[in-house]
Protein backbone atom coordinates (compact mmCIF):
# COMPACT_ATOMS: atom_id res chain seq x y z
CA UNK A 1 0.00 0.00 0.00
CA UNK A 2 1.61 3.34 -0.73
CA UNK A 3 2.15 5.86 2.06
CA UNK A 4 1.16 9.02 1.84
CA UNK A 5 3.08 12.36 3.39
CA UNK A 6 1.88 15.78 2.94
CA UNK A 7 4.16 19.13 2.20
CA UNK A 8 2.61 21.85 3.77
CA UNK A 9 0.03 20.21 6.77
CA UNK A 10 0.19 16.90 8.56
CA UNK A 11 -3.78 16.11 8.37
CA UNK A 12 -4.37 13.07 10.24
CA UNK A 13 -4.89 11.30 12.77
CA UNK A 14 -4.15 10.68 16.35
CA UNK A 15 -7.09 9.62 17.16
CA UNK A 16 -9.33 7.00 16.62
CA UNK A 17 -9.33 5.88 12.91
CA UNK A 18 -10.44 2.50 12.93
CA UNK A 19 -10.72 -0.06 9.67
CA UNK A 20 -12.16 -3.23 9.82
CA UNK A 21 -13.76 -6.09 7.23
CA UNK A 22 -17.41 -6.61 7.90
CA UNK A 23 -17.09 -4.50 11.56
CA UNK A 24 -16.01 -1.11 12.48
CA UNK A 25 -14.19 -1.19 16.07
CA UNK A 26 -12.64 1.65 18.34
CA UNK A 27 -11.55 1.70 21.74
CA UNK A 28 -11.21 5.01 24.82
CA UNK A 29 -7.62 6.81 23.67
CA UNK A 30 -4.96 5.76 26.10
CA UNK A 31 -3.84 9.31 27.71
CA UNK A 32 -0.94 7.54 29.33
CA UNK A 33 0.97 6.22 25.92
CA UNK A 34 4.75 6.00 26.15
CA UNK A 35 6.39 9.05 24.40
CA UNK A 36 9.50 7.14 23.14
CA UNK A 37 6.65 4.93 20.61
CA UNK A 38 5.15 8.68 19.71
CA UNK A 39 8.25 9.60 18.32
CA UNK A 40 8.53 6.58 15.47
CA UNK A 41 6.52 7.96 12.85
CA UNK A 42 5.50 4.25 12.25
CA UNK A 43 2.40 2.90 11.53
CA UNK A 44 1.04 -0.99 12.95
CA UNK A 45 -2.25 -0.33 11.68
CA UNK A 46 -4.30 -2.50 9.69
CA UNK A 47 -8.14 -3.27 8.86
CA UNK A 48 -9.26 -5.79 10.30
CA UNK A 49 -10.67 -9.15 8.81
CA UNK A 50 -13.83 -10.01 11.45
CA UNK A 51 -13.85 -13.69 9.79
CA UNK A 52 -11.05 -14.11 12.70
CA UNK A 53 -11.08 -13.54 16.79
CA UNK A 54 -9.32 -10.28 17.55
CA UNK A 55 -7.54 -11.13 20.57
CA UNK A 56 -6.50 -7.93 23.18
CA UNK A 57 -3.42 -9.68 24.28
CA UNK A 58 0.37 -8.16 23.36
CA UNK A 59 0.42 -11.02 20.72
CA UNK A 60 -2.60 -10.02 19.12
CA UNK A 61 -2.76 -9.91 15.06
CA UNK A 62 -3.54 -6.15 14.03
CA UNK A 63 -4.20 -5.13 17.61
CA UNK A 64 -1.93 -1.66 18.59
CA UNK A 65 0.95 -2.21 20.91
CA UNK A 66 0.98 0.75 23.86
CA UNK A 67 4.51 -0.47 25.19
CA UNK A 68 7.84 1.92 24.07
CA UNK A 69 7.76 -0.32 21.15
CA UNK A 70 4.38 0.51 19.68
CA UNK A 71 4.35 1.34 15.55
CA UNK A 72 1.03 2.54 16.04
CA UNK A 73 1.12 5.48 18.53
CA UNK A 74 1.10 9.26 17.33
CA UNK A 75 3.84 11.58 18.31
CA UNK A 76 1.68 14.63 20.62
CA UNK A 77 3.71 17.44 22.18
CA UNK A 78 2.26 17.35 25.75
CA UNK A 79 3.55 13.41 25.17
CA UNK A 80 0.09 11.43 25.52
CA UNK A 81 -0.52 8.53 23.44
CA UNK A 82 -4.51 9.81 21.89
CA UNK A 83 -3.79 7.20 18.55
CA UNK A 84 -3.15 3.53 20.79
CA UNK A 85 -5.63 1.35 21.29
CA UNK A 86 -5.96 -1.58 23.87
CA UNK A 87 -8.10 -3.58 21.69
CA UNK A 88 -8.03 -5.36 18.36
CA UNK A 89 -9.21 -2.55 16.38
CA UNK A 90 -6.52 -0.99 14.22
CA UNK A 91 -5.48 2.37 13.77
CA UNK A 92 -4.10 3.95 11.14
CA UNK A 93 -0.62 6.13 11.66
CA UNK A 94 0.26 9.07 9.51
CA UNK A 95 2.61 10.77 7.74
CA UNK A 96 5.90 11.44 9.50
CA UNK A 97 6.90 15.36 8.82
CA UNK A 98 10.23 14.57 10.84
CA UNK A 99 11.93 11.65 8.58
CA UNK A 100 11.86 9.48 11.93
CA UNK A 101 13.67 11.99 13.88
CA UNK A 102 13.39 10.92 17.76
CA UNK A 103 12.30 14.96 18.52
CA UNK A 104 8.93 15.67 17.27
CA UNK A 105 9.17 18.74 14.69
CA UNK A 106 6.62 21.05 14.75
CA UNK A 107 4.10 21.64 12.00
CA UNK A 108 4.71 24.03 9.37
CA UNK A 109 2.54 27.23 9.52
CA UNK A 110 -0.16 26.50 6.41
CA UNK A 111 0.99 28.74 3.82
CA UNK A 112 -2.06 31.21 2.56
CA UNK A 113 -3.33 31.02 -0.95
CA UNK A 114 -1.57 33.64 -3.14
CA UNK A 115 -4.46 36.13 -3.97
CA UNK A 116 -4.97 36.17 -8.00
CA UNK A 117 -4.32 39.13 -9.97
CA UNK A 118 -6.59 41.24 -11.55
CA UNK A 119 -7.53 39.74 -14.90
CA UNK A 120 -5.79 41.84 -17.87
CA UNK A 121 -8.58 44.36 -19.85
CA UNK A 122 -8.04 43.55 -23.26
CA UNK A 123 -7.59 46.31 -25.57
CA UNK A 124 -10.21 47.42 -27.94
CA UNK A 125 -9.59 47.93 -31.46
CA UNK A 126 -9.24 50.71 -33.01
CA UNK A 127 -12.61 52.39 -34.76
CA UNK A 128 -10.81 51.84 -38.34
CA UNK A 129 -9.57 48.25 -37.44
CA UNK A 130 -11.26 46.66 -39.55
CA UNK A 131 -9.41 43.16 -38.70
CA UNK A 132 -10.58 39.67 -37.25
CA UNK A 133 -7.63 39.21 -35.34
CA UNK A 134 -10.08 38.80 -31.82
CA UNK A 135 -12.21 36.39 -33.34
CA UNK A 136 -11.44 32.95 -31.24
CA UNK A 137 -9.63 30.25 -32.95
CA UNK A 138 -10.91 27.42 -34.03
CA UNK A 139 -9.93 24.49 -31.53
CA UNK A 140 -6.73 22.05 -31.90
CA UNK A 141 -7.47 18.42 -32.13
CA UNK A 142 -4.61 16.39 -31.66
CA UNK A 143 -4.97 12.16 -32.47
CA UNK A 144 -2.80 10.20 -30.72
CA UNK A 145 -2.18 6.70 -32.46
CA UNK A 146 -0.70 3.90 -31.20
CA UNK A 147 0.31 0.10 -31.88
CA UNK A 148 3.19 -2.21 -32.94
CA UNK A 149 5.81 -2.78 -36.18
CA UNK A 150 5.41 -6.44 -35.93
CA UNK A 151 7.91 -8.76 -39.27
CA UNK A 152 9.54 -10.13 -36.28
CA UNK A 153 9.91 -7.31 -33.47
CA UNK A 154 11.20 -4.04 -35.40
CA UNK A 155 13.33 -1.64 -32.84
CA UNK A 156 14.29 2.12 -33.81
CA UNK A 157 12.13 1.69 -37.33
CA UNK A 158 10.55 5.36 -38.54
CA UNK A 159 7.12 5.40 -38.36
CA UNK A 160 5.68 8.35 -40.81
CA UNK A 161 1.98 9.77 -40.95
CA UNK A 162 1.33 10.48 -43.99
CA UNK A 163 -1.97 12.40 -44.92
CA UNK A 164 -4.30 10.57 -47.33
CA UNK A 165 -5.53 13.20 -50.16
CA UNK A 166 -7.14 13.64 -53.11
CA UNK A 167 -4.80 12.78 -56.14
CA UNK A 168 -6.68 13.54 -59.28
CA UNK A 169 -9.88 10.70 -58.95
CA UNK A 170 -8.01 8.59 -56.26
CA UNK A 171 -6.55 9.04 -52.73
CA UNK A 172 -3.29 8.55 -52.14
CA UNK A 173 -0.72 9.73 -48.94
CA UNK A 174 0.97 13.00 -49.37
CA UNK A 175 4.07 11.80 -49.17
CA UNK A 176 6.18 15.38 -49.13
CA UNK A 177 4.50 16.06 -45.95
CA UNK A 178 4.63 13.82 -43.14
CA UNK A 179 2.38 14.82 -40.49
CA UNK A 180 4.18 13.26 -37.43
CA UNK A 181 7.47 10.80 -37.28
CA UNK A 182 8.83 8.33 -34.13
CA UNK A 183 10.75 5.31 -33.66
CA UNK A 184 9.63 2.36 -32.74
CA UNK A 185 10.67 0.97 -29.01
CA UNK A 186 12.66 -1.98 -28.36
CA UNK A 187 9.51 -4.50 -28.12
CA UNK A 188 8.27 -2.67 -31.38
CA UNK A 189 5.52 -0.03 -30.10
CA UNK A 190 5.54 3.43 -31.27
CA UNK A 191 2.98 6.68 -30.53
CA UNK A 192 2.42 9.37 -32.41
CA UNK A 193 0.20 12.18 -32.18
CA UNK A 194 -1.24 13.77 -35.17
CA UNK A 195 -2.05 17.72 -35.02
CA UNK A 196 -5.67 18.60 -36.40
CA UNK A 197 -6.26 15.51 -38.51
CA UNK A 198 -7.47 15.49 -42.20
CA UNK A 199 -10.85 13.56 -43.23
CA UNK A 200 -8.97 11.09 -45.52
CA UNK A 201 -7.17 9.38 -42.63
CA UNK A 202 -2.84 8.62 -42.73
CA UNK A 203 -0.74 6.27 -44.58
CA UNK A 204 1.23 4.91 -41.56
CA UNK A 205 4.87 3.68 -42.94
CA UNK A 206 7.54 1.88 -41.13
CA UNK A 207 11.18 1.79 -42.69
CA UNK A 208 14.05 1.07 -41.79
CA UNK A 209 17.64 2.63 -40.97
CA UNK A 210 20.79 1.87 -40.02
CA UNK A 211 19.71 1.70 -36.85
CA UNK A 212 16.72 -0.08 -37.24
CA UNK A 213 16.83 -3.80 -35.95
CA UNK A 214 14.51 -6.90 -36.11
CA UNK A 215 14.08 -10.07 -34.26
CA UNK A 216 14.04 -12.85 -37.04
CA UNK A 217 11.18 -15.14 -36.60
CA UNK A 218 11.10 -17.34 -39.00
CA UNK A 219 12.50 -20.52 -37.89
CA UNK A 220 14.65 -21.21 -41.16
CA UNK A 221 15.90 -17.50 -40.82
CA UNK A 222 15.12 -14.63 -42.32
CA UNK A 223 17.17 -13.80 -45.04
CA UNK A 224 19.97 -11.84 -45.97
CA UNK A 225 20.43 -8.64 -43.67
CA UNK A 226 22.14 -5.37 -44.54
CA UNK A 227 26.03 -6.80 -45.03
CA UNK A 228 24.38 -9.43 -47.13
CA UNK A 229 25.13 -12.10 -44.51
CA UNK A 230 22.54 -15.05 -43.37
CA UNK A 231 19.75 -15.02 -40.54
CA UNK A 232 18.99 -17.73 -37.98
CA UNK A 233 15.92 -17.36 -36.13
CA UNK A 234 15.79 -15.23 -33.05
CA UNK A 235 18.98 -13.00 -34.65
CA UNK A 236 18.59 -9.79 -33.96
CA UNK A 237 19.43 -8.27 -37.33
CA UNK A 238 19.65 -5.12 -39.74
CA UNK A 239 17.38 -4.41 -42.84
CA UNK A 240 18.65 -4.19 -46.14
CA UNK A 241 17.89 -1.16 -48.05
CA UNK A 242 14.29 -0.66 -49.51
CA UNK A 243 12.05 -2.42 -46.39
CA UNK A 244 9.07 -0.61 -45.95
CA UNK A 245 5.64 -1.91 -43.98
CA UNK A 246 2.64 0.34 -43.81
CA UNK A 247 -0.89 0.31 -42.96
CA UNK A 248 -3.67 2.66 -43.37
CA UNK A 249 -6.05 4.27 -41.01
CA UNK A 250 -9.07 6.13 -41.51
CA UNK A 251 -9.87 9.17 -39.40
CA UNK A 252 -11.78 7.90 -36.22
CA UNK A 253 -13.92 9.74 -34.24
CA UNK A 254 -12.38 9.75 -31.07
CA UNK A 255 -9.04 10.68 -30.52
CA UNK A 256 -6.73 7.45 -29.83
CA UNK A 257 -6.60 5.16 -32.62
CA UNK A 258 -4.65 1.40 -32.26
CA UNK A 259 -2.77 0.81 -35.98
CA UNK A 260 -0.56 -1.98 -36.14
CA UNK A 261 1.75 -2.65 -38.84
CA UNK A 262 2.81 -6.42 -40.36
CA UNK A 263 3.22 -7.73 -43.32
CA UNK A 264 -0.45 -8.28 -43.76
CA UNK A 265 -1.49 -5.12 -43.61
CA UNK A 266 1.54 -4.30 -45.93
CA UNK A 267 -0.12 -6.60 -48.60
CA UNK A 268 -3.79 -4.87 -47.96
CA UNK A 269 -2.53 -1.22 -48.66
CA UNK A 270 -1.51 -2.76 -52.10
CA UNK A 271 -5.01 -3.72 -52.55
CA UNK A 272 -6.81 -0.87 -51.48
CA UNK A 273 -4.67 1.13 -53.75
CA UNK A 274 -6.22 -0.89 -56.93
CA UNK A 275 -9.84 0.40 -56.12
CA UNK A 276 -10.86 3.36 -58.58
CA UNK A 277 -10.96 5.98 -55.37
CA UNK A 278 -7.79 4.77 -53.91
CA UNK A 279 -7.23 4.96 -49.94
CA UNK A 280 -10.57 4.69 -48.23
CA UNK A 281 -12.30 3.60 -45.48
CA UNK A 282 -14.25 1.39 -48.00
CA UNK A 283 -11.79 -0.08 -50.06
CA UNK A 284 -9.50 -1.06 -46.78
CA UNK A 285 -12.28 -2.63 -45.40
CA UNK A 286 -12.44 -4.62 -48.68
CA UNK A 287 -8.67 -4.90 -49.10
CA UNK A 288 -8.62 -7.25 -45.98
CA UNK A 289 -11.65 -9.11 -46.24
CA UNK A 290 -10.14 -10.14 -49.89
CA UNK A 291 -6.90 -10.85 -48.53
CA UNK A 292 -7.97 -12.99 -45.84
CA UNK A 293 -10.15 -15.43 -48.10
CA UNK A 294 -7.10 -15.79 -50.55
CA UNK A 295 -4.41 -16.64 -47.62
CA UNK A 296 -7.27 -18.60 -45.21
CA UNK A 297 -7.31 -16.60 -42.50
CA UNK A 298 -9.81 -14.11 -40.76
CA UNK A 299 -10.52 -11.13 -41.89
CA UNK A 300 -10.64 -9.63 -38.58
CA UNK A 301 -7.10 -11.04 -37.86
CA UNK A 302 -5.37 -9.02 -40.94
CA UNK A 303 -4.39 -5.69 -38.77
CA UNK A 304 -4.07 -7.28 -35.34
CA UNK A 305 -0.62 -7.47 -33.83
CA UNK A 306 1.07 -11.00 -34.85
CA UNK A 307 1.99 -13.21 -32.05
CA UNK A 308 5.67 -12.85 -31.00
CA UNK A 309 6.99 -16.45 -32.04
CA UNK A 310 10.09 -16.21 -31.21
CA UNK A 311 8.46 -15.86 -27.35
CA UNK A 312 6.51 -19.27 -28.22
CA UNK A 313 10.04 -20.82 -28.77
CA UNK A 314 11.87 -19.41 -25.45
CA UNK A 315 8.82 -19.67 -22.93
CA UNK A 316 6.71 -22.63 -22.31
CA UNK A 317 3.72 -20.27 -21.20
CA UNK A 318 3.93 -18.09 -23.93
CA UNK A 319 1.04 -18.14 -26.71
CA UNK A 320 -1.37 -20.85 -24.38
CA UNK A 321 -4.53 -18.23 -24.85
CA UNK A 322 -4.28 -18.20 -28.92
CA UNK A 323 -6.63 -19.37 -30.73
CA UNK A 324 -5.63 -21.01 -33.75
CA UNK A 325 -7.21 -18.87 -35.83
CA UNK A 326 -4.53 -16.07 -34.30
CA UNK A 327 -1.78 -18.33 -34.52
CA UNK A 328 -2.46 -19.05 -37.86
CA UNK A 329 -2.14 -15.87 -39.38
CA UNK A 330 0.75 -15.14 -36.87
CA UNK A 331 2.63 -18.31 -38.80
CA UNK A 332 1.90 -16.71 -42.21
CA UNK A 333 3.00 -13.22 -41.59
CA UNK A 334 6.20 -14.72 -40.62
CA UNK A 335 6.17 -17.21 -43.60
CA UNK A 336 7.58 -14.01 -45.88
CA UNK A 337 10.41 -13.82 -44.15
CA UNK A 338 11.01 -17.75 -44.54
CA UNK A 339 11.18 -16.92 -48.12
CA UNK A 340 13.15 -14.49 -48.20
CA UNK A 341 15.57 -16.89 -45.99
CA UNK A 342 14.36 -20.01 -48.61
CA UNK A 343 15.52 -17.84 -51.29
CA UNK A 344 18.91 -16.38 -50.12
CA UNK A 345 17.55 -12.68 -50.54
CA UNK A 346 16.54 -10.26 -48.44
CA UNK A 347 12.81 -9.74 -46.77
CA UNK A 348 12.23 -6.18 -48.93
CA UNK A 349 12.66 -8.64 -52.82
CA UNK A 350 10.48 -10.67 -51.33
CA UNK A 351 7.77 -8.26 -49.87
CA UNK A 352 8.21 -6.40 -53.11
CA UNK A 353 7.28 -8.94 -55.10
CA UNK A 354 4.62 -10.51 -53.05
CA UNK A 355 2.93 -6.26 -53.70
CA UNK A 356 3.59 -6.85 -56.95
CA UNK A 357 1.38 -9.81 -57.70
CA UNK A 358 -1.73 -8.23 -55.25
CA UNK A 359 -1.47 -5.08 -57.04
CA UNK A 360 -1.40 -6.60 -60.51
CA UNK A 361 -3.89 -9.32 -60.06
CA UNK A 362 -5.33 -9.00 -56.37
CA UNK A 363 -3.58 -12.07 -55.37
CA UNK A 364 -0.49 -14.85 -55.27
CA UNK A 365 -0.04 -16.82 -58.14
CA UNK A 366 -1.93 -20.53 -56.70
CA UNK A 367 2.05 -22.08 -57.96
CA UNK A 368 5.19 -21.64 -59.09
CA UNK A 369 3.92 -23.26 -62.23
CA UNK A 370 4.65 -21.31 -65.70
CA UNK A 371 4.91 -18.00 -63.21
CA UNK A 372 8.22 -16.04 -62.79
CA UNK A 373 6.67 -14.79 -59.04
CA UNK A 374 9.04 -15.49 -56.01
CA UNK A 375 6.02 -15.61 -53.80
CA UNK A 376 3.23 -17.93 -54.58
CA UNK A 377 0.33 -20.17 -52.31
CA UNK A 378 2.22 -22.92 -52.33
CA UNK A 379 5.55 -21.95 -51.20
CA UNK A 380 4.12 -19.70 -48.98
CA UNK A 381 1.80 -22.32 -47.04
CA UNK A 382 4.86 -25.08 -46.93
CA UNK A 383 6.73 -22.27 -45.32
CA UNK A 384 3.92 -21.57 -42.88
CA UNK A 385 3.62 -25.77 -42.30
CA UNK A 386 7.36 -26.04 -41.67
CA UNK A 387 7.57 -22.98 -39.04
CA UNK A 388 4.83 -24.76 -37.26
CA UNK A 389 6.43 -27.96 -37.23
CA UNK A 390 9.40 -26.83 -35.77
CA UNK A 391 7.68 -24.16 -33.37
CA UNK A 392 5.93 -27.19 -32.18
CA UNK A 393 9.24 -29.04 -31.21
CA UNK A 394 10.58 -26.19 -29.37
CA UNK A 395 7.66 -25.47 -26.77
CA UNK A 396 7.04 -27.18 -24.31
CA UNK A 397 3.12 -26.41 -23.25
CA UNK A 398 0.79 -29.05 -24.52
CA UNK A 399 -1.67 -26.81 -25.54
CA UNK A 400 0.32 -24.63 -28.05
CA UNK A 401 1.47 -27.74 -29.46
CA UNK A 402 -1.94 -29.03 -30.19
CA UNK A 403 -2.21 -25.59 -32.09
CA UNK A 404 1.12 -25.23 -34.35
CA UNK A 405 0.44 -29.46 -34.72
CA UNK A 406 -3.22 -28.73 -36.59
CA UNK A 407 -1.44 -25.25 -38.73
CA UNK A 408 1.15 -27.37 -39.80
CA UNK A 409 -1.39 -30.09 -41.16
CA UNK A 410 -3.85 -27.38 -42.72
CA UNK A 411 -0.85 -24.95 -44.05
CA UNK A 412 0.51 -28.18 -45.92
CA UNK A 413 -2.90 -29.50 -47.49
CA UNK A 414 -3.32 -25.55 -48.43
CA UNK A 415 -0.15 -25.37 -50.25
CA UNK A 416 -1.05 -28.85 -52.24
CA UNK A 417 -4.32 -27.58 -52.57
CA UNK A 418 -2.88 -24.63 -54.59
CA UNK A 419 -0.63 -26.34 -56.38
CA UNK A 420 -2.98 -29.03 -57.82
CA UNK A 421 -6.42 -27.05 -58.10
CA UNK A 422 -8.39 -29.24 -57.29
CA UNK A 423 -11.34 -29.30 -55.36
CA UNK A 424 -11.11 -30.71 -51.93
CA UNK A 425 -14.54 -31.71 -49.44
CA UNK A 426 -14.74 -29.68 -46.28
CA UNK A 427 -13.31 -31.75 -43.82
CA UNK A 428 -13.13 -30.52 -39.72
CA UNK A 429 -10.18 -30.37 -37.87
CA UNK A 430 -10.55 -28.59 -34.88
CA UNK A 431 -13.96 -29.45 -33.29
CA UNK A 432 -15.63 -26.82 -30.66
CA UNK A 433 -14.99 -27.57 -26.81
CA UNK A 434 -17.55 -27.99 -24.31
CA UNK A 435 -17.20 -24.95 -21.22
CA UNK A 436 -18.50 -24.23 -18.18
CA UNK A 437 -18.83 -20.31 -17.08
CA UNK A 438 -21.01 -18.28 -14.70
CA UNK A 439 -23.92 -16.17 -15.29
CA UNK A 440 -23.32 -13.06 -17.30
CA UNK A 441 -19.98 -14.18 -18.46
CA UNK A 442 -19.18 -14.40 -22.12
CA UNK A 443 -17.68 -17.45 -24.05
CA UNK A 444 -16.62 -18.51 -27.37
CA UNK A 445 -16.97 -21.88 -29.29
CA UNK A 446 -14.45 -22.09 -32.50
CA UNK A 447 -14.04 -24.52 -34.89
CA UNK A 448 -11.97 -24.85 -38.07
CA UNK A 449 -12.37 -26.87 -41.10
CA UNK A 450 -10.67 -26.91 -44.30
CA UNK A 451 -12.10 -27.64 -47.87
CA UNK A 452 -11.92 -25.91 -51.29
CA UNK A 453 -13.27 -22.35 -50.32
CA UNK A 454 -16.04 -20.89 -50.02
CA UNK A 455 -16.76 -22.47 -46.75
CA UNK A 456 -19.57 -21.96 -45.08
CA UNK A 457 -20.88 -22.73 -41.07
CA UNK A 458 -24.08 -22.90 -39.51
CA UNK A 459 -24.34 -23.00 -35.64
CA UNK A 460 -26.92 -24.56 -33.49
CA UNK A 461 -28.32 -25.27 -30.19
CA UNK A 462 -29.63 -28.40 -29.14
CA UNK A 463 -30.36 -28.60 -32.84
CA UNK A 464 -31.87 -25.75 -33.76
CA UNK A 465 -29.76 -23.49 -36.41
CA UNK A 466 -29.27 -19.94 -34.42
CA UNK A 467 -29.83 -17.09 -36.25
CA UNK A 468 -26.48 -15.02 -37.77
CA UNK A 469 -24.76 -17.75 -36.31
CA UNK A 470 -22.67 -18.48 -39.58
CA UNK A 471 -18.83 -17.58 -39.17
CA UNK A 472 -16.40 -20.33 -37.55
CA UNK A 473 -16.46 -18.79 -34.71
CA UNK A 474 -19.73 -18.38 -32.45
CA UNK A 475 -19.41 -15.85 -29.44
CA UNK A 476 -22.01 -15.95 -27.03
CA UNK A 477 -22.13 -12.86 -24.51
CA UNK A 478 -24.38 -11.83 -21.11
CA UNK A 479 -25.17 -16.01 -20.97
CA UNK A 480 -27.54 -16.58 -18.57
CA UNK A 481 -29.05 -20.32 -17.03
CA UNK A 482 -30.97 -20.63 -20.53
CA UNK A 483 -27.68 -20.04 -22.09
CA UNK A 484 -26.79 -23.93 -21.44
CA UNK A 485 -27.18 -26.41 -23.80
CA UNK A 486 -25.34 -28.62 -26.26
CA UNK A 487 -24.06 -26.42 -29.24
CA UNK A 488 -22.65 -27.64 -32.70
CA UNK A 489 -21.91 -26.13 -36.33
CA UNK A 490 -22.74 -27.56 -39.35
CA UNK A 491 -19.38 -26.76 -41.61
CA UNK A 492 -20.07 -27.19 -45.83
CA UNK A 493 -18.77 -25.48 -49.14
CA UNK A 494 -19.84 -26.97 -52.89
CA UNK A 495 -18.48 -30.46 -52.71
CA UNK A 496 -19.53 -31.41 -49.06
CA UNK A 497 -21.24 -30.82 -45.72
CA UNK A 498 -19.95 -32.50 -42.15
CA UNK A 499 -21.59 -31.91 -38.82
CA UNK A 500 -18.95 -31.10 -35.65
CA UNK A 501 -19.11 -32.70 -32.32
CA UNK A 502 -21.44 -31.40 -30.12
CA UNK A 503 -19.94 -28.85 -27.42
CA UNK A 504 -21.81 -28.43 -24.05
CA UNK A 505 -22.08 -25.60 -22.60
CA UNK A 506 -22.96 -25.14 -18.66
CA UNK A 507 -23.60 -22.18 -17.39
CA UNK A 508 -24.03 -21.57 -13.14
CA UNK A 509 -24.96 -19.07 -10.82
CA UNK A 510 -21.96 -16.47 -10.38
CA UNK A 511 -20.53 -16.84 -6.82
CA UNK A 512 -20.92 -13.99 -3.96
CA UNK A 513 -18.01 -12.09 -3.53
CA UNK A 514 -18.20 -9.21 -1.52
CA UNK A 515 -16.89 -7.36 1.70
CA UNK A 516 -18.00 -4.69 3.66
CA UNK A 517 -14.96 -1.87 4.88
CA UNK A 518 -15.78 0.00 8.10
CA UNK A 519 -13.98 2.72 9.64
CA UNK A 520 -14.12 5.44 12.29
CA UNK A 521 -14.28 9.21 11.66
CA UNK A 522 -10.78 10.65 12.39
CA UNK A 523 -11.17 13.93 15.57
CA UNK A 524 -7.32 15.21 15.33
CA UNK A 525 -4.35 15.25 13.04
CA UNK A 526 -1.10 14.04 13.71
CA UNK A 527 0.56 17.33 15.03
CA UNK A 528 -2.20 17.10 17.92
CA UNK A 529 -4.49 19.80 16.56
CA UNK A 530 -8.45 18.97 16.44
CA UNK A 531 -9.76 17.74 13.06
CA UNK A 532 -13.53 19.15 12.45
CA UNK A 533 -15.87 17.14 10.76
CA UNK A 534 -16.43 19.99 8.69
CA UNK A 535 -12.60 19.96 7.82
CA UNK A 536 -12.40 16.13 5.91
CA UNK A 537 -13.77 16.04 2.38
CA UNK A 538 -13.82 12.11 2.23
CA UNK A 539 -12.17 9.42 2.53
CA UNK A 540 -10.65 6.77 -0.09
CA UNK A 541 -10.64 2.96 -0.93
CA UNK A 542 -7.40 1.22 -2.69
CA UNK A 543 -7.95 -1.99 -4.02
CA UNK A 544 -5.68 -4.44 -5.62
CA UNK A 545 -7.23 -6.90 -7.69
CA UNK A 546 -5.75 -10.48 -8.30
CA UNK A 547 -2.92 -10.20 -11.31
CA UNK A 548 -3.02 -6.78 -11.25
CA UNK A 549 -0.04 -4.18 -10.41
CA UNK A 550 -2.02 -1.34 -9.88
CA UNK A 551 -4.79 -0.32 -7.58
CA UNK A 552 -8.31 0.72 -7.74
CA UNK A 553 -9.40 3.99 -6.36
CA UNK A 554 -12.86 4.28 -4.67
CA UNK A 555 -13.54 7.84 -4.35
CA UNK A 556 -15.34 8.47 -1.01
CA UNK A 557 -17.41 12.32 -0.70
CA UNK A 558 -19.75 11.65 2.03
CA UNK A 559 -16.97 12.48 5.18
CA UNK A 560 -19.98 11.17 7.60
CA UNK A 561 -19.61 7.69 5.65
CA UNK A 562 -18.16 4.96 7.77
CA UNK A 563 -18.49 2.08 6.16
CA UNK A 564 -18.62 0.69 2.16
CA UNK A 565 -19.90 -2.86 0.92
CA UNK A 566 -17.50 -3.86 -2.51
CA UNK A 567 -19.16 -6.58 -4.31
CA UNK A 568 -18.79 -8.72 -7.94
CA UNK A 569 -15.16 -8.84 -6.59
CA UNK A 570 -12.82 -10.99 -8.83
CA UNK A 571 -11.77 -14.76 -7.25
CA UNK A 572 -8.62 -14.62 -5.80
CA UNK A 573 -6.28 -12.66 -3.58
CA UNK A 574 -7.65 -9.05 -2.99
CA UNK A 575 -6.50 -6.71 -0.69
CA UNK A 576 -8.23 -3.50 0.80
CA UNK A 577 -6.51 0.10 2.39
CA UNK A 578 -8.24 3.27 3.63
CA UNK A 579 -6.95 6.89 3.43
CA UNK A 580 -8.88 10.15 4.77
CA UNK A 581 -8.53 13.52 2.84
CA UNK A 582 -9.38 16.96 4.64
CA UNK A 583 -10.68 20.15 2.50
CA UNK A 584 -7.88 21.09 1.63
CA UNK A 585 -6.92 17.63 -0.54
CA UNK A 586 -4.48 16.14 2.03
CA UNK A 587 -4.31 12.90 2.45
CA UNK A 588 -3.44 10.70 5.40
CA UNK A 589 -1.23 7.74 5.09
CA UNK A 590 -2.57 4.67 4.70
CA UNK A 591 -4.52 2.17 7.36
CA UNK A 592 -2.34 -1.32 6.88
CA UNK A 593 -3.64 -3.18 4.29
CA UNK A 594 -6.41 -5.62 4.33
CA UNK A 595 -6.44 -9.03 2.50
CA UNK A 596 -8.74 -11.23 1.16
CA UNK A 597 -9.10 -14.06 -0.39
CA UNK A 598 -11.82 -15.28 -2.91
CA UNK A 599 -12.88 -18.69 -4.41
Amino acid sequence: MISYTFHRRVLLMAGCFAVALGLAACNEHDSNGDKSAQNSGQSNSAPVDTSSPTQNGSGSNGATNNDSGSNGATNNDSGSDSGSSDTGSTTPSTPDGGGGSTNPSQPDTPTEPTTPSEPTTPSQPGDDDSSNDDAPAEPERSLMVSGYVMKGTLKNALVAAFPVVAKGAANDADYQNPAALTLTNSDGSYELVIKNPVAGGYLIEATSNESTRMTCDATAGCGLNASGQGTSFGDVMSLSEGFVLDSYLPLPTADKAVLNISALTHLAVALSHKSSKGLTSVSWSKAKTDLAKSLGIQAGLIDKRPVDLVAISNSDAAGADVGIEYMRASVVNAAFAGLAQRQGMSIAKVMGDAVKSYTDSGELPPSDFNTQALVTMNVLFNEASAISTDLEAMTGNKSVQSLLSQISQQSSDFAKRAALGDSTPVKISIQPTSASVYVSESVTLNVSATGTDPIRYQWRKNGVNLPNATQSSLALKGLTLSSSGNYDVVVSNDVSSVTSNRASLKVSSKPVRKVKIAWHIPTTRENGDGLAKAELKGFRIYHRAPDENYEKIIQISNPSQTSIELSDLPAGYNTFAVTAVDVNGLESDSSKTLSKTFK
